[in-house]
């Protein structure tokens, strides 16, 4: 019995002593080397090395005065292509918006003045019409006045030069007040025809 306790023991040695010495090798520091130069004097060199982003000091958020499609980008000073975190300088071109509809909209306005320059003229002549038949309203109804209801005039044709003459008064205001109408409709065309440019430019 004792032998056999005495092998156990043994081998509960040797086994904790393989165990300790796989371990201990594991863990262990490796080796440390050193390297060795002679003193010298001379200029001592530092590199850091870092990693990051580079940001602006400042960035601008540009925009249009007006929505559009963009046909193409501008190019900055060394030729390549407007992009974020491109170096502008004033006056330079961003980018080129489609056109056409701003275009469509100038000459549309355009018309529209035109349309606005005939009203005018139409209403000046109807103007002119219209004192034309004041003036002969006039010379009807003092015709009129001089000879009085008689037997050479009616009360009933004396009335209507009357009438006459009145009535082509209140047109001439009338006319007048169309006039003014048309000059506004112009100014208002124009002021849109104006807008119109500067959104195409």
């Amino acid at each position: 019995m004792k032998k056999w306790l005495v092998i156990f023991v043994l081998a509960v040695l040797v086994a904790g002593g393989c165990y300790g010495y796989r371990y201990w090798k594991a863990n262990r520091l490796p080796d440390v080397t050193f390297r060795t130069a002679t003193v010298s004097r001379g200029e001592l060199l530092a590199a850091i090395g870092a990693t990051g982003t580079v940001e602006p000091e400042e960035v601008v958020d540009v925009g249009a005065q007006v929505a559009g499609q963009i046909v193409e980008f501008g190019k900055d000073d060394q030729g390549k292509t407007i992009d974020y975190g491109s170096q502008i300088t004033k006056g330079m071109i961003l980018a080129k918006i489609d056109e056409s509809l701003f275009q469509s909209d100038v000459e549309q306005q355009a018309a529209a003045v035109a349309q606005a320059d005939a009203a005018v003229v139409r209403a000046e002549a109807d103007l002119g019409q219209l004192k034309a038949k004041v003036a002969q309203a006039q010379s009807d109804w003092d015709r009129a006045q001089k000879l009085g209801p008689s037997d050479a005039l009616s009360q009933v044709n004396y009335d209507q030069y009357k009438a006459n003459y009145l009535v082509a008064q209140a047109n001439v205001k009338v006319g007048e007040a169309a006039i003014v109408q048309v000059q506004a409709a112009r100014r208002q065309s124009q002021a849109g025809l104006e807008r119109a440019k500067r959104n195409l430019g």
